[in-house]
């Protein structure tokens, strides 16, 4: 694997939220707890993550200059809520999510805010890579039947400078094969911990 660890510091809780980032917070948590209650069937893997750390960790990035370029991706996006927080800093900014129902609320709170990410039903696992089909059989949440999203989207995933993932526990270096395996030289993978915060890496 070619990935390069960026410690990011403890500090980064201490950064501003940037303008407009706590009223999306506040109206996807809203959404997300409306979507809860209502909806009959549970969806086991969907996991919020500390939106306003994820805010933090991206300010950071900006802050030190370490994006490649502007585009953003999130995989396994849920509400979409670190694609429209990379959107609100003007970055070309998508999720992917194979949860079709999810998709539908991402793209319905992106509309409410004005916000100008946007969404797409399929699988991140991008296809043709030796070993990684294997790989994501043994992960749970992670599913490749689902077709391929980047003929729909129009990009495909070298094209992008900064990632996002919420990986379960154990599933980080599946998240890392993936990214190390589409992404470009200079691109960065952001994936969030829980307790242990946000891990950042780049492909070297």
């Amino acid at each position: 694997m070619t990935l390069q660890t960026i410690d990011i510091p403890d500090s980064i809780n201490r950064l501003s939220y940037v303008e407009g980032a706590e009223h999306l917070i506040d109206t996807a948590n809203d959404a997300i707890e409306a979507f809860m209650l209502a909806d009959q069937t549970v969806i086991e893997n969907f996991v919020t993550c500390d939106f306003h750390l994820l805010d933090q960790a991206i300010t950071w990035i900006e802050q030190n200059h370490l994006l490649a370029g502007n585009r953003f991706c999130e995989f396994g996006a849920g509400f979409g809520v670190g694609a429209m927080l990379a959107a609100l800093r003007g970055m070309e900014s998508i999720g992917i999510e194979i949860e079709s129902r999810l998709v539908e609320q991402a793209n319905q709170v992106a509309e409410g805010l004005g916000n100008a990410a946007e969404f797409y039903c399929g699988s991140f696992v991008p296809r043709g890579v030796e070993g990684l089909t294997e790989i994501a059989a043994e992960v749970e949440n992670v599913s490749t039947e689902e077709d391929d999203v980047c003929e729909l989207i129009g990009r495909e995933l070298n094209e992008f400078d900064l990632f996002f993932a919420f990986p379960w526990p154990g599933e980080h270096g599946f998240f890392e094969a993936v990214f190390d395996a589409c992404a470009a030289n200079g691109a960065l993978l952001l994936t969030y911990r829980g307790r242990e915060g946000m891990n950042l890496v780049t492909k070297v």
